[in-house]
């Protein structure tokens, strides 16, 4: 997948043309009437804004194209609207939206001109306001002036969050390319997990009497399994006891499901989708994709979210709301009743284990069955109370917890993908049912601040308490020794000669072999004028922000390879904006005589600015010329083969070498 992506990018390297075309049609077809709902501008918007960070799109350039786009949409439209008129909305598809025909109109009868370019920045009415101040015979000239004011704002406040973004993936592919590629499936798997929820969410407002009239219906015909249907939507029956049925019936489904589909005797191995996603996000496998995943584990932890549930619940007995904490109870009574039923079932071993891999840190504490109800729950019993601004909110940020908790079991190896869905799947349903019930049942008006802030300080200080990060990278530990002579006659092939992500694959070239202890290797380096680099952090990253510093004031982002950062990294400056890069990791062999072999890179970087708005350092060239820069070191003897150079210390000279001040 990151190769098919790598791929992408370079195409449109390759072709910068065609992609302003994509990007001129998308903003067009956007634009025009009717069409325009079904065409994803917004997306194309923000995509083509990350490449420009890869120099093949100019920012005002695309900005232009973009606006010239949506302007010949509008005015296609607006064309319409004058040629045809009202006749124009008269049609089968728009008889089955009145509603927003009707809004549409009464906005630009409201705004006027002003309407017109409001509009454009909002989505239903788009394509519709143009075609209808063409219907309602609006000056032409007046018309073209606020739209192109308006397509031009338009253009550059979908795209410049793109720029951001694929500038902040610019500096994650100076870490690694995985990377990079995390932190895009993150975004795209946020952005889509909050869609879905509120596109749901709106449908289940619209179709929830509708669907609530033929369950009562259905309860008519079949009198004893109806009264269920009946007693969890009438609300002059008590739900307890349909939940409660509804309740077993689930678990019973459930484990039922469960065995068939992940039972050990049924599929000794794992299905082609979760294997494929495992070991996709295995590709991805950074150490600062562990830090964050562990990080996000921990609402997943009964550490923190025992204490979210019990402070809610606590909240809601001081506020005296006795039905919905009768609720909040049953949400977590049927939550651990379901985990413990789920855990019996025996299902395949976890990914780490199926893989025999370490095991990840608190996953004994983990449980995303029960997390996931009380995350799913929560914003159900606030939301009845909320207007529809702050109901979006709330379940757009569950969508988002439950996501990203999911994510993060996927990422270390904890969960299959299909039993993470089914859970969230399982914990949604039992959530509605609840919600259902509630609500049909003289729901309570709970205030959100009283609730939300207690519980999210609680999230917030048991998060901190049960924090204790692993290291993101530790010494690869010795596999093999071989003598100082074979190393140099050729066993130096067994050794990697080219940085390597979590798969094995291949990512750029470890040109260096160093035989000598770390210390000193530093040193020698240093002597020749070598010095550590800024080292990252919440304060230096700001640099990137000053576009007047050096190369020498820029930190640098490690780089990973075989799941580690290097073990020493030196720069040594060319110029103001150009310097040389040395990367060096464990190898994990040492010769004979105890001293360990190291390989590495060097690389040139230059300080590369954006708009003004960045500066940060990039990889000018992989394969600097090396031997200059060789030559300099005392007391090292080098050997060339091929791409390779073999490095080690005069054996007269093992002391360390003092730095040069």
């Amino acid at each position: 997948m990151t190769d098919a992506i790598q791929h992408f990018l370079d195409w449109v390297n390759a072709h910068p043309g065609l992609s302003l075309i994509v990007l001129f049609l998308a903003s067009m077809f956007d634009a025009i009437f009717l069409l325009g709902a079904l065409v994803p501008a917004s997306i194309v918007l923000f995509a083509i804004g990350a490449l420009i960070t890869l120099d093949g799109v100019g920012l005002w350039q695309a900005i232009g194209i973009a606006a010239a786009g949506a302007l010949a949409g509008d005015g296609f439209s607006f064309w319409l609207g004058r040629h045809y008129g009202e006749s124009l909305f008269a049609n089968k598809y728009l008889a089955r939206y009145p509603t927003a025909i009707e809004n549409s109109r009464k906005f630009f009868e409201r705004y006027g001109v002003q309407g017109i370019m409001l509009a454009r920045f909002l989505g239903p009415m788009r394509s519709l306001t143009p075609a209808l101040a063409g219907a309602s015979r609006q000056n032409v000239i007046v018309f073209l002036l606020a739209d192109s004011i308006a397509a031009v704002a338009w253009a550059f406040a979908y795209i410049m969050p793109g720029v951001v973004f694929g500038a902040s993936l610019g500096l994650a592919a100076e870490v690694a390319s995985r990377l990079a590629m995390l932190l895009l499936a993150v975004v795209a798997i946020v952005w889509l997990s909050v869609w879905l929820t509120l596109r749901i969410a709106r449908r289940l407002q619209r179709s929830a009497e509708p669907w609530i009239v033929r369950v009562l219906q259905w309860s008519r015909r079949y009198r004893r399994l109806g009264r269920f249907g009946t007693m969890l939507t009438d609300s002059g029956q008590p739900e307890t006891p349909a939940l409660a049925v509804f309740a077993l019936i689930l678990l019973a489904i459930s484990a039922i499901w469960l065995y068939l589909v992940a039972g050990p005797g049924l599929h000794p191995y794992p299905s082609a989708l979760d294997a494929g996603i495992f070991q996709a996000l295995r590709d991805w496998d950074t150490p600062w994709g562990q830090f964050a995943a562990q990080a996000w584990l921990l609402l997943g932890s009964w550490t923190v979210y025992a204490p979210v549930a019990a402070t809610t619940f606590a909240m809601l007995i001081l506020l005296r709301k006795r039905r919905a904490s009768a609720h909040w109870l049953a949400a977590l009574g049927f939550g651990g009743l379901l985990s413990l039923g789920l855990h019996t079932i025996p299902t395949l071993p976890a990914p780490y284990q199926y893989f025999d891999l370490p095991q990840p840190p608190g996953h004994n504490t983990s449980d995303l069955i029960l997390a996931s109800v009380i995350y799913a729950f929560l914003p159900v019993l606030l939301a009845p109370a909320c207007g529809t601004l702050v109901r979006a909110l709330l379940y757009g940020t569950s969508a988002v917890v439950l996501s990203l908790l999911a994510l993060a079991h996927l990422y270390v190896g904890t969960q299959w993908f299909s039993l993470a869905l089914f859970t969230l799947a399982v914990a949604s349903l039992w959530a509605s049912l609840l919600g259902i019930g509630y609500r049909r049942h003289r729901p309570e008006a709970l205030p959100i601040l009283p609730i939300l802030l207690p519980t999210a300080a609680v999230a917030v200080l048991t998060v901190s308490l049960s924090w204790h990060p692993q290291p993101l990278g530790e010494p690869t530990p010795a596999r093999a020794t071989m003598s100082a002579d074979a190393w140099r006659s050729g066993a130096w092939r067994t050794l990697p000669i080219q940085r390597r992500d979590s798969a094995g694959r291949p990512k750029q070239p470890l040109q260096l072999q160093w035989a000598g202890d770390l210390a000193q290797i530093r040193n020698a380096l240093q002597a020749a004028g070598w010095q550590p680099p800024i080292e990252l952090s919440s304060q230096t990253a700001l640099h990137w922000l000053s576009n007047d510093l050096s190369t020498a004031d820029l930190p640098i982002l490690p780089q990973v390879h075989a799941g580690q950062h290097p073990a020493l990294s030196l720069r040594l400056s060319v110029d103001q904006r150009h310097q040389y890069l040395i990367r060096l990791w464990g190898s994990g062999y040492h010769l004979q005589t105890g001293t360990p072999v190291w390989v590495g890179s060097i690389s040139a970087q230059r300080a590369r600015s954006f708009y003004r708005i960045l500066n940060y350092p990039v990889t000018d060239t992989l394969r600097p010329p090396l031997k200059p820069l060789l030559d300099t070191l005392s007391n090292v003897h080098y050997q060339r083969h091929g791409d390779a150079w073999l490095l080690w210390f005069d054996p007269e000279s093992q002391e360390a070498l003092e730095p040069h001040v």
